[in-house]
């Protein structure tokens, strides 16, 4: 087993409220000479937090951090034996400076492993990818909702060929939907899945429709917005956060959430009135 030392890379979002999120971690093994960092390589998660993220400037400048990173670890190999640093903080306290960059390293930590990339490999994983991968592939994504929980009935009913595009124009926004009919007003579905791992994720989902809702608001047509969607597992108490705050009824906006449950009914009962409708 060999001591290392380690930093966590933070990118602080806003500087006045305190927000950030870990990005990236950096180790240095002394002895082996070990120098790595490892990063996040996509923004998608993070956008949900922090709307206004320039993802691609977050991306290209962890890119040079690690870039630099690299730099020195080839520069460590090729020097004298008795050559080296003695912690971290001197490295990469001269590739990023402490200024109000929205990056920043974390106070120095130590542990043991066995090497230093087997080191590495657990830390990005405890540390950062705990919180920031995209916990929606390993359960349910909003296109496999519709691909595996609900097409299959409209499918079986005849109705999908029958869905078409449809885009309102907002006072601020265009907002489109993929999959919408009208009678009379425009019957729209979105899929959503709500089967994810982490609550605060859930409302997050919950929050950016609600403020969608608000923005359809101010529409010049009326709409009937069915949310298709796969719940929580067994947490009665997001699930009734999350019909509490989209259902909502106005004169512009009828809002209903359909459950995985009620989707061969559901799709039953929109054959019925499309029927009715063409007849």
């Amino acid at each position: 087993m060999k001591k290392y030392q380690y930093q966590i890379v933070r990118y602080i979002h806003d500087r006045i409220t305190g927000e950030f999120v870990n990005v990236g971690v950096v180790i240095y093994m002394p002895e082996t000479r070990f120098l790595k960092s490892r990063f996040i390589n996509k923004f998608s998660r993070l956008s949900h937090f922090f709307v206004d993220l320039n993802g691609h400037s977050l991306l290209n400048a962890l890119k040079q951090f690690d870039k630099e990173i690299n730099v020195v670890s080839k520069r460590l190999s090729a020097i004298d034996l008795f050559e080296s640093y003695s912690s971290i903080e001197e490295i990469t306290n001269s590739i990023l400076t402490k200024d109000d960059s929205a990056l920043e390293c974390c106070s120095l930590n130590s542990g043991i492993d066995i090497s230093g990339q087997a080191a590495l490999d657990d830390l990005f994983d405890r540390l950062i990818n705990k919180y920031n991968h995209d916990t929606e592939k390993d359960t349910h994504d909003d296109k496999y909702v519709w691909r595996k929980v609900y097409k299959k009935h409209f499918d079986e009913n005849g109705i999908t060929n029958k869905l078409k595009e449809h885009i309102v124009q907002t006072n601020h926004d265009v907002i489109q939907f993929d999959k919408a009919w009208k009678n009379g007003v425009w019957n729209c579905y979105e899929t959503l899945s709500f089967d994810l791992k982490r609550t605060d994720s859930i409302k997050n989902k919950v929050y950016k429709w609600s403020g969608i809702l608000s923005e359809l608001e101010n529409s010049n047509e009326s709409l009937h917005l069915y949310f298709l969607t796969v719940s929580p597992s067994k947490n009665k108490t997001i699930k009734k956060f999350i019909e509490d705050t989209l259902n909502r009824q106005s004169e512009r906006i009828q809002v209903s959430i359909v459950t995985e449950k009620q989707a061969e009914s559901f799709a039953v009962s929109v054959k019925k009135q499309i029927e009715a409708h063409d007849n």
